[in-house]
């Protein structure tokens, strides 16, 4: 640090070599640090949409009980009717009524819904008990990072949505049949 006298008084400062020296440190940090806080974004914009799935999937079983009625949850290109693909959105409709709707995914994100069954659908049906006996299955939600970090949420035929778990420890949470979840 050099020291300078102005007027009488000493001053301090600091060198452009010293501040140099610190731009570069922080650059150093920086570069270090991106991939860290790209990975942990990532995280938790998936985290985020599997809970508002997760979320809509339990709204629209709750409606089902409390109205004595059918709801659907079905993809939604437009907020308003159903078709299109899960990560344009979805919307939950009781008969023709819009009473939810979900805007699209981020992030170049995917999600996909496979039925137990082997097929895929891009609607979900609950009764007025709230079961789903016909539409039991895994969503599974994928970024670039592939299967590593996808984010899985199983639907039993009695209506529950859970979140996908890695049971056998390899990394990866298994879906409805015990198999790793998998991306497109």
């Amino acid at each position: 640090m050099g020291v300078s006298r102005i007027n009488g008084s000493c001053q301090a400062g600091h060198t452009l070599l010293e501040l140099l020296v610190v731009l570069a440190i922080v650059a150093v940090l920086a570069v270090m640090m991106a991939p860290f806080l790209t990975s942990s974004l990532q995280d938790n914009r998936l985290t985020s949409q599997i809970n508002q799935l997760h979320g809509s999937l339990q709204f629209a079983r709750v409606e089902a009980i409390k109205r004595g009625t059918a709801i659907t949850v079905c993809a939604s290109t437009d907020g308003a009717l159903c078709g299109g693909n899960w990560q344009d959105g979805w919307i939950v409709l009781a008969g023709t009524t819009l009473i939810r709707s979900s805007p699209a995914l981020t992030g170049n994100n995917t999600l996909k819904f496979q039925l137990t069954t082997g097929g895929t659908s891009a609607n979900v049906r609950f009764n007025a008990r709230g079961f789903s006996p016909d539409h039991a299955g895994t969503w599974t939600l994928c970024d670039s990072r592939a299967a590593a970090a996808a984010k899985g949420l199983l639907l039993s035929a009695t209506g529950r949505p859970l979140r996908a778990t890695d049971t056998n420890g390899n990394g990866t949470p298994e879906d409805h049949n015990g198999a790793d979840l998998t991306c497109p």
